[in-house]
């Protein structure tokens, strides 16, 4: 009997229900008492959304074993396959009365699943919880309310009772992983990538948690760690093309440009359609200053995808330094009319035209990104251009509102007009707004 179970099994994970139901029926003509082949011929044909063959297996299954958990669970989950949600709960209530403690984590992951059909989110969470509190072993519990708390955003009670299954099984893997996922909602970073780091101490082989604890690691801009964990990861599970991308970027950001190119290239070879290996690439030699290799990195990006305005800003920007205008400026164009809503591509527009002595065109540009977004960006960038045009009184008022509005800021009127940076009166103006936050 075992083999033919390990058979169905596999095929079963295969995803080759025919298949798997061929030999369940070939075990029942052997073992045509055997209440776990029909309970597991009922599973198949829920698998394959045959939901009424499935019942009707389940009634011959219960004939042999009317006693049998697996059967009344099976059948709840048949009820709400169809939509009988009220039977399915019904039937979960009856079977709890029956059931003793170490069946109960079962019985509440079941109604769970009712829940989630239903949408109640709430209540599946509370089912879960009610879960993990007879078993806190329960992966495929564990594994729900990940998706849960996110649905419910919970993060806190999912803070409080996975500490408390951590508590009681410590090597509860999956556990210190939800918690890390919940630490990190809550903005707690540090206990989030160390809960992270516990899932894959305990389980090796659990490559989420290298993945998610690197990634979190990079977003707190703790490079150096990340990139030990993406090469951890990389040793234990090999390459491919997104964890490539991930170490160069890492390498990237530690200005270790050279690495960071090495590993683009390998993650390219792997998949040629990562459209963004090959905009990181372009970022690189950015950096290198070698702007001709920079755009043909970035038309890379662009054939693959079309409709990333950062790809089109940054080959705008390359073009620019090589005194290429006419490209810079339709470039640039296309990267607002992508993204029209994004203040710093504006920003990136217009410094360049100031930097060129365009500067009607450069206003123009302002009123037509207030159009299309809002941010503190574009009130320097207006006040830069009234400075460029000498429309002094006008620029000092603007500037103004805009360190009102957001005075961490400050240096950006700089950045877009470089030479504001000896204009004394300017730095007076920032001086007095810093000294009232003081």
């Amino acid at each position: 009997e075992q083999d033919f179970l390990k058979l169905i099994n596999y095929y079963e994970k295969e995803f080759l229900f025919e298949k798997a139901i061929e030999v369940a029926d070939y075990a029942l003509n052997q073992y045509g008492f055997s209440a776990d082949f029909h309970i597991k011929k009922a599973q198949l044909f829920l698998a394959t959304r045959n939901s009424e063959k499935a019942m009707s297996i389940l009634d011959q299954a219960e004939m042999f074993a009317p006693a049998e958990l697996d059967i009344h669970i099976l059948r709840a989950k048949i009820f709400s396959s169809l939509g009988q949600y009220t039977q399915a709960l019904t039937l979960i209530d009856l079977i709890k009365e029956k059931a003793n403690e170490s069946e109960l984590s079962e019985i509440y992951l079941c109604e769970a699943q009712v829940f989630e059909c239903l949408k109640e989110y709430d209540k599946m969470f509370e089912s879960l919880r009610q879960s993990l509190h007879f078993d806190p072993d329960n992966e495929e519990a564990l594994e729900r309310v990940w998706v849960c708390t996110e649905l419910t955003k919970k993060y806190l009670e999912s803070i409080t009772f996975h500490k408390d299954v951590i508590d009681r099984n410590p090597y509860a893997y999956l556990a210190w992983y939800n918690l890390g996922h919940a630490y990190s909602c809550e903005g707690e970073y540090e206990l989030a990538i160390d809960a992270y780091e516990y899932s894959f101490i305990i389980n090796e082989e659990f490559e989420l948690g290298y993945r998610e604890c690197a990634d979190l690691c990079f977003q707190t801009c703790k490079y150096e760690k990340a990139l030990s964990f993406y090469l951890d990861a990389l040793e234990l599970f090999g390459p491919d093309s997104d964890l490539l991308a991930n170490i160069g970027e890492c390498y990237m950001e530690m200005q270790q440009y050279e690495r960071a190119k090495d590993y683009f290239n390998k993650a390219s070879k792997l998949d040629p359609y990562n459209d963004e290996v090959y905009y990181y690439l372009g970022l690189c030699h950015s950096k290198e200053d070698r702007w001709l290799s920079a755009i043909n990195a970035y038309f890379k990006a662009i054939e693959i995808e079309d409709r990333r305005e950062e790809y089109f800003s940054n080959l705008a920007n390359a073009f620019s330094k090589v005194g290429e205008f006419a490209k810079a400026h339709y470039y640039y164009l296309k990267a607002t009319e992508i993204g029209p809503e994004q203040c710093d591509i504006w920003k990136d527009h217009i410094t360049f035209l100031i930097q060129l002595g365009e500067l009607d065109k450069a206003l123009e540009v302002v009123e037509e990104a207030e159009f299309h977004a809002v941010g503190t960006e574009l009130i320097f960038c207006r006040a830069a251009c009234y400075f460029a045009m000498e429309k002094r009184s006008d620029a000092m008022e603007t500037l103004r509102s805009a360190l009102i509005e957001d005075l961490d800021m400050a240096n950006m009127i700089f950045d877009i007009l470089p030479s504001l940076k000896d204009d004394i009166q300017v730095h007076h103006l920032i001086s007095y707004y810093l000294s009232e936050v003081l």
